[in-house]
Formats: structure tokens, sequence, C-alpha cells
């Protein structure tokens, strides 16, 4: 599907509070995000993603990532589903998410003290890095870090923000996770 195409879409989803499905792809990574896409800038987007009639969390990811979007008959009716169990009035956004770059999206998560998890899909680099974000500049942001364990590694973790396919926060896994990180083994 062309730019414009999925733009449009986008747009037309965003204004219509609709369920999509969305096609993303970067280098050999292909996978589908689903959700209602609560906001949108020239080169971003923001999902509430849903997964087996939960509304979850937030993923933002680049426009240029996504090669299709979809919303026919199934999600129609995945959508009425979720309406008919009352689970549509969880679907908004509680913060302030400037969409312009990753820098200004960066910036404001910052602000949130929530934790993100940042990935790179691609498996040529795969990488995934979760805890609150502790820097931000123009190229990168660096991450506290906390590990399986639930330990902080001494050092923040750069993430390239040209490296970055989603960056996902105030999901249930980060911020459970969150409640239990210590700084070090006792």
């Amino acid at each position: 599907m062309k730019k414009e195409k999925v733009i449009a879409k986008l747009e037309k989803h965003l204004s219509e509070k609709r369920y999509v499905r969305l096609t993303r792809k970067k280098g050999d990574f292909d996978g589908i995000s689903t959700g209602f896409v609560l906001a949108k800038s020239d080169d971003f987007i923001l999902l509430q993603e849903t997964d087996d009639f939960r509304i979850l969390g937030f993923h933002i990811f680049p426009i240029d990532t996504i090669i299709h979007v979809r919303y026919n008959e199934v999600d129609k009716t995945y959508e009425r589903i979720l309406k008919e169990e009352k689970l549509l009035d969880s679907v908004r956004i509680k913060y302030t998410v400037d969409l312009t770059d990753w820098s200004s999206i960066a910036t404001d998560l910052k602000n949130t003290g929530l934790s993100v998890v940042s990935e790179c899909e691609d498996p040529e680099i795969q990488s995934f890095c979760i805890g609150p974000i502790e820097k931000v500049n123009k190229k990168s942001i660096a991450i506290k870090y906390f590990n399986a364990l639930g330990i902080f590694d001494e050092k923040s973790i750069k993430n390239k923000f040209k490296n970055i396919t989603k960056l996902s926060f105030d999901d249930h896994y980060a911020n459970v996770f969150s409640k239990y990180v210590k700084e070090d083994i006792d």
C-alpha cells in the first residue's frame, strides 16, 4: 500500500475512532499491531493496543513502517464486541505526547515518569530495552534499563532513534514489573 493511502486510512480511522489492524515492516521484520489510532503526526502514530478483547497500553511507531491498514468485517465484529463489553470507554490517552519527532516524543514520555519499552524489531538489530527514560537528545534516548531479574543496570542503555521501530508505555507488563525493580542484589 502506498504511503499516501496508508496516511489517508489512518486519518479516516482516527477521526472515526475505529479499531484497526496494521501490518508493519522494517528491514526483515514483519508484524501486526491492532488497536485504536488515538493521535497522528506527519511521521508517527500513537496506537492504544488491543489483544484478546482487552484494551492495553500505548505504542508509538513511525508511519513509514506501516505497509497496510485494515478495517474489514472481522475488525468491525471485534470492535462491536468491545463496545458491547463496555470496553471502549477505556480507549483514550491521558498523557500529552508531542508526535513531532522521536525527541519530542521521548521528552514527553520522560516527563510522565513511566517505564517505556524501546524496541527495534528488525532481526538484524533486534533490541528490547525497558525502564524509565533518563536522558533525551536529538539522536537518541538513554534508558535506565532493568533486566529480567528486575535489577537496574549500572549504566543507562542508549537507543538511537533511527533504530527504534516501536516505543511502548503505560502497558501492564512495564507498569507491574517497574514496581518490583531493585537497584542491586541484596
